[in-house]
């Protein structure tokens, strides 16, 4: 069965603008500890990666409005709360990993460029980072899978 009209209209830009927004994040996040061991020889895909850590981020909103939009009217007439466990875990996910990659990530990069220019050594933002990353791709993946599986529902 087909998702027209509205619904369709909202699901397609809900799943278009995680696939355009979350993607390219997560793929920066992920690649963001080898951009600082590469030191100097990195240093112009690290500056876009600090841009892109800060940027994106707030950006994903789109993907939770259009969410809304259509979370009271899901597939084939079935109702939805925001209250249901795995849309609340989903938000408190998805806060998580906005916060983390602008807090951590997005700052770790930002002095790791810092000391780079300086003649420094930016390895010493490696744990941050790494950790940083490791967590907030775990949570886009465990959001992606309650938007598939939807437990309990």
């Amino acid at each position: 069965m087909p998702h027209s009209g509205s619904y369709g209209l909202f699901l397609t830009l809900h799943v278009l603008s995680a696939f355009l927004l979350v993607g390219p994040l997560c793929m920066t996040i992920a690649t963001a500890p080898w951009l600082v061991h590469a030191g100097p020889a990195g240093l112009s895909r690290l500056r876009a990666a600090a841009r892109t850590t800060w940027y994106l981020p707030p950006a994903t909103v789109l993907v939770a409005l259009f969410g809304l939009v259509i979370v009271h009217r899901g597939p084939f007439g079935s109702l939805r709360r925001i209250s249901d466990p795995w849309l609340l875990t989903s938000g408190l996910l998805w806060i998580t990993a906005v916060v983390i990659s602008m807090a951590v990530i997005s700052r770790g990069l930002r002095r790791a460029v810092h000391d780079i220019e300086r003649g420094g050594d930016a390895r010493r933002q490696l744990p941050a980072i790494t950790i940083g990353a490791a967590a907030t791709v775990t949570c886009w993946v465990v959001i992606i899978c309650l938007m598939v599986m939807k437990p309990g529902y």
